[in-house]
């Protein structure tokens, strides 16, 4: 039997049954499904309208019903954590009409409409040292950063280092600082910002862990001083909180599994899912087959906007077409160039750094206190040898330092042998690809229902499948669950 429960107690049901859609967050590209109900009633008795402190009464007043923190119970046992969303009242029939969402739906009500910099991120202590938990400070050439007429004397360098140090003025030139958040500290502090928490395998990676997003914002006050501390926000792209992690999970090749009672979304390579040769037996009826329509991908990243360099450098590598490429996977991310080239500041030497040429942000020197750059990654690969062998903070797209030596796995680009195709996407979209649709009523109860894992293949008549949605309706009054519809894409795995 389902019970609900919010923060003042159990909620009074009617009779009947309420009927949901789970859905597997892997399978859609540019958004993150989740668990919802179709519209259900619950009666306007007195315990209701306390428990749901009468949100008839509130909207007639012009308020905006919040979703309401509430739990999904099956037999007495919490199923989901999730919210109830309002939707209508029926005073004819004295009955509320709501929804129940969880998982990635329930996340969704809380991040909508809220952009990064309009979460509280956190203050983060500047320390000019190159391996910073929070943050990365590796030199960029940007000879637009400032306006020259503003600020003559800057030296074309964000973040320069030399001689075992960062310098504020080389050689009487200004060097701005400019700090470059790691990717997972900003996931941790993203979704901590909206009641959730971040774990699972991919996260942990040594690849992924020295992913840095790439800020235009000098951590200066409005009289050009170096702050001490910087505000997280206002030094991460000017996106929605939702497009950001639908971006990481297309750039990444990354699905979001969500745990049924806390709130904790589990990151997991989309490479490892159909890798792993795990299932549970189920035993459903006959199916319902549909033809495979995909044909091809075609995979694309972004280009960093009003860039300069893109006028005249190659920016092929931003997509890749695989096999026919009719479906287009298109993100928000992508990475920067990074150029071979003598040091501005300092003649005679050589470094590889990454380069744009757009202008910067700052407090300072009108310069704009606005971030304006996108959602741009690249992999802090730590202190690396210039041409002279004296060592500097070293961010680039690829796998090689300046000298061609080896000093990464993978790299952020769609092609070659380390790129985002072969180690992230090759398997997950050969799978796409090939895989058949399959509607089918399986066996199916409470216990199936609170061990249903996304990332789980299910064996069904000697095949395994993963399944995309899983449709039932559970009894207010007592009844069993027994089966549910089951909609499973497969091929061989």
């Amino acid at each position: 039997m389902v019970g609900l429960k919010n923060a003042a107690g159990w909620l009074d049901l009617a009779e009947g049954a309420i009927s949901l859609e789970i859905n597997n967050p892997f399978f859609s590209a540019d958004s993150v499904p989740g668990t919802i109900t179709y519209p259900f009633g619950l009666p306007m008795t007195a315990g209701n309208l306390a428990r749901l402190n009468f949100p008839h009464l509130r909207a007639d007043q012009g308020d905006k019903i919040a979703p309401e923190p509430a739990g999904l119970y099956l037999d007495g046992v919490l199923r989901w954590a999730g919210s109830l969303v309002y939707l209508d009242c029926d005073e004819a029939q004295q009955m509320f009409q709501y929804n129940f969402v969880a998982d990635a739906a329930d996340l969704a009500t809380r991040i909508d409409g809220v952009s990064l910099p309009g979460l509280d991120l956190g203050l983060v202590p500047l320390t000019l040292v190159p391996d910073a938990p929070a943050y990365a400070l590796p030199c960029v050439r940007n000879t637009l950063f400032y306006d020259v007429e503003k600020v003559p004397a800057y030296g074309h360098v964000v973040n320069y280092y030399r001689d075992g140090l960062y310098q504020l003025k080389p050689g009487g030139k200004r060097a701005p600082i400019v700090p470059f958040p790691r990717l997972v500290f900003l996931i941790r502090a993203v979704l901590g910002a909206v009641g959730y928490t971040a774990s699972g395998p991919w996260l942990a990676e040594p690849e992924v862990q020295r992913l840095v997003v790439y800020s235009d914002r000098a951590a200066e006050d409005a009289a050009g001083n170096l702050l001490t501390e910087f505000a997280l926000n206002r030094h991460v792209p000017d996106i929605g909180v939702g497009d950001f992690l639908v971006a990481i999970q297309k750039f990444c090749g990354v699905g979001y599994g969500f745990h049924p009672v806390r709130r904790d979304v589990r990151f997991v390579a989309l490479a490892d899912v159909i890798a792993d040769p795990a299932y549970v037996d189920r035993v459903g009826g006959p199916a319902r087959t549909t033809a495979v329509t995909s044909d091809g991908f075609t995979l694309e990243m972004e280009l960093e906007a009003d860039d300069e360099l893109n006028k005249t450098l190659d920016t092929g590598w931003k997509s890749l077409v695989v096999g026919n490429g009719k479906e287009a996977l298109s993100t928000a991310a992508g990475t920067l160039h990074v150029l071979r080239e003598a040091d501005p500041l300092d003649a005679g030497r050589q470094w590889l750094v990454p380069a744009v040429e757009v202008k910067g942000a700052s407090a300072a020197f009108e310069a704009g206190d606005d971030s304006r750059c996108g959602l741009r990654l690249l992999y802090d690969r730590g202190l690396q040898p210039d041409s002279r062998g004296a060592t500097y903070p070293l961010a680039t797209w690829d796998t090689v330092d300046f000298a061609g030596r080896t000093v990464g796995a993978r790299t952020l680009r769609w092609a070659g042998d380390g790129g985002l195709y072969a180690t992230a996407y090759a398997g997950w979209l050969a799978f796409l690809d090939r895989a058949t649709t399959k509607e089918r009523t399986v066996q199916f109860g409470v216990a199936d229902l609170l061990s249903l894992d996304p990332a789980r293949k299910d064996l069904v008549d000697h095949k395994k499948y993963l399944w995309e949605k899983v449709s039932l309706s559970l009894s207010t009054t007592g009844r069993q669950l027994e089966t549910a519809a089951f909609t499973y894409r497969y091929t061989r795995l």
